[in-house]
C-alpha cells in the first residue's frame, strides 16, 4: 500500500507572497557542490554572513552538520549518499517556501541527485555553485585530515579517492578556488543574489542611499550658512568644500554597505573597473553648485543606481527645502517634505505622478544654462505653453515627476551623474525621459558625457516640434 494513501496535505492560510512581503526577499537556494577541501563551507559561511549584513535572511545548511542530526543514521554507500541529498533538498525546499535564502554546502557527488534537487526546488530558485579544485589541491589542503585517512584505507568510499565525484556539466556559477580568493568568490555570489532579488534589493539599498543623501545635505547646509571658498575646475565649473565633503560621505556610506557595487561620482577619480560591473552607483554630491554659490537654494544631492546600463533607483534630496524625492524600478516615485512628515519607505500617501496636461503646459528651463535653440523651440510652440519656470539642478525633473511642471528640453551637454537619479524618479512617476535624439539614455558608460542632451515629458503627445 502507498505510504501516503491515507495522508492528506494540509494547506496554509499564509502564502509565499505574504511571507516574501514580510521578509522583503524571495526564495532562493544556493547549492554549493565540490570535493571535500575545495572550500565549499568556507565560502558558503562568508556568503551567509554577508547576506545577513546586507539585510537578507539567510541560513547555512552544511552537509557535515546535518550528519550530526537528521542524517546521523546514514552512511556513505551510494544509496545513503542519495538519501542524504534528498533530505537536504527537502529541508531546503521548506526554507524556500518560507522565503528564506538557504545556503547548502554538500559534496553531493552525483549528477542525478543534484538534478533532483533542482527539480524539487525549481530551476528559477536554484543556483548550483561548483566550487572547483582538483583532487591534488584538495589533498594538499586536507583541512580535516580525511584524505590522509582515505589513502591509507582508514576511510572507505571517500569521494575522490575510492568513490566518484561527477563534475557538474552546466553549473550556474563556477568558483575555481585555485584562482579565485574567498573575498572574490563572495562578491561573485552576492552579486548573483542581487540580480535574482533585484526588486527586494532595491528597497534595501534605497534606504542606505536616502540616509546618505540626507546626511550629506546637512553637511552642505552647514557650509552654505557660512563664507566658503570657490575653486574652478578645468571646465570652469565651480567646486566648493561642500561638493568634496558631500562626495566623501556618500561614497564612504555606499561602499561600506555594498562594496560589490562600483561608484561613479563627480568628485572622485573614475575607476574604469566599474565597466565590468552590472551595477554602478552614479553620484552627484552637489548638483547645481552654481546655484549653491549664488545661494538661491536650488541645488540637490543626487544618488542613482544603474543596472545593465539602465537607471533603476534614484534619490534626489533638496537640502534648502528639506524635501526628498526617491524612486526604485517597479516601486513607484515618491516625494516627502521632511520638515512636516515622517519618512516611511514607499508610503502610498507620498506617491507622485506626472500631470495629464496636454495644453497650457508648464515648461522648465535651466536657470544657469540658457540656449538659443530652446528659445526658438518654445517660441514655435508658444500656443501650447502656459508658463515657463526657471530652476537649477535635478529639481527641474523632480517638479515634472510631481506634476507641477510638464516639459524640460536640455540641448547642452550634461554628465551621467546629472541625470541618473532624476531619470528613475521621472519614469517611475509615469513620465518620459530620453536623449535629445529620442534614443534611450544609458549609464555606466566608458564616456560619461551625455552628448545628445535630453528631454523630459509628462506625456508623449507633448513632444515639441
Amino acid at each position: 500500500m502507498d505510504k501516503t494513501e491515507n495522508i492528506t496535505w494540509h494547506g496554509n492560510k499564509v502564502d509565499k507572497n505574504a511571507r516574501a512581503e514580510n521578509l522583503k526577499q524571495h526564495e532562493l537556494v544556493l547549492w554549493f557542490t565540490g570535493l571535500s577541501g575545495s572550500g565549499k563551507s568556507t565560502i558558503a559561511t562568508e556568503v551567509e554572513a554577508e547576506l545577513t549584513r546586507l539585510g537578507f535572511v539567510a541560513y547555512f545548511l552544511d552537509g557535515d552538520n546535518l550528519r550530526h542530526g537528521i542524517n546521523s543514521n546514514l552512511g556513505f554507500s551510494n544509496a545513503d549518499r542519495d538519501e542524504n541529498i534528498r533530505r537536504i533538498y527537502e529541508i531546503a525546499a521548506l526554507f524556500c517556501d518560507s522565503q528564506i535564502i538557504s545556503i547548502v554546502s554538500a559534496i553531493s557527488p552525483f549528477e542525478k541527485a543534484r538534478r533532483e534537487a533542482r527539480e524539487k526546488i525549481g530551476t528559477e530558485n536554484f543556483c548550483e555553485i561548483y566550487i572547483k579544485a582538483d583532487i591534488e589541491t584538495c589533498k594538499s589542503r586536507d583541512p580535516k585530515g580525511l584524505y590522509k585517512k582515505a589513502v591509507i584505507g582508514e576511510i572507505a568510499e571517500f569521494t575522490g579517492i575510492n568513490s566518484p565525484y561527477e563534475e557538474p556539466k552546466n553549473p550556474d556559477i563556477i568558483i575555481d578556488t585555485e584562482k579565485v580568493s574567498v573575498d572574490e568568490a563572495v562578491k561573485i555570489i552576492v552579486q548573483y543574489v542581487f540580480e535574482k532579488q533585484i526588486d527586494c534589493f532595491l528597497s534595501k539599498i534605497l534606504e542606505t542611499s536616502i540616509y546618505a543623501a540626507y546626511d550629506a545635505g546637512k553637511i552642505i547646509m552647514d557650509i552654505y550658512a557660512k563664507d566658503f571658498v570657490v575653486e574652478y575646475k578645468d571646465d570652469k565649473s565651480p567646486l566648493t568644500e561642500a561638493d568634496k565633503k558631500s562626495n566623501d560621505l556618500i561614497c564612504e556610506r555606499l561602499n561600506k554597505y555594498a562594496p560589490y557595487i562600483d561608484i561613479l561620482a563627480e568628485e572622485s577619480v573614475d575607476n574604469k573597473k566599474r565597466l565590468e560591473n552590472k551595477f554602478c552607483f552614479i553620484v552627484d554630491p552637489l548638483d547645481g553648485t552654481k546655484e549653491f554659490v549664488k545661494k538661491n537654494g536650488e541645488f540637490t544631492v543626487n544618488i542613482g543606481l544603474s543596472y545593465n546600463h539602465k537607471s533603476v533607483m534614484g534619490v534626489v534630496y533638496v537640502p534648502c527645502r528639506n524635501k526628498l524625492y526617491y524612486a526604485a524600478k517597479n516601486h513607484g516615485a515618491y516625494a516627502i517634505d521632511l520638515s512636516k512628515d515622517i519618512f516611511r519607505l514607499f508610503d502610498e500617501n507620498t506617491k507622485i505622478k506626472v500631470s495629464e496636461r496636454t495644453d497650457e503646459l508648464v515648461v522648465m528651463k535651466s536657470r544657469s544654462h540658457s540656449d538659443d535653440r530652446l528659445d526658438v523651440l518654445l517660441e514655435k510652440n508658444k500656443h501650447k505653453i502656459k508658463s515657463q519656470v526657471d530652476a537649477g539642478s535635478s529639481l527641474k525633473g523632480c517638479l515634472i515627476a510631481e506634476g507641477i511642471a510638464d516639459i524640460y528640453y536640455r540641448f547642452g551637454y550634461t554628465m551621467e551623474w546629472d541625470t541618473c537619479a532624476m531619470q528613475c524618479i521621472v519614469e517611475e512617476a509615469g513620465g518620459i525621459f530620453v536623449q535629445g535624439d529620442w534614443s534611450d539614455m544609458t549609464y555606466n558608460r566608458e564616456n560619461s558625457l551625455n552628448e545628445k542632451g535630453f528631454v523630459i515629458l509628462n506625456r508623449e503627445e507633448n513632444r515639441l516640434d
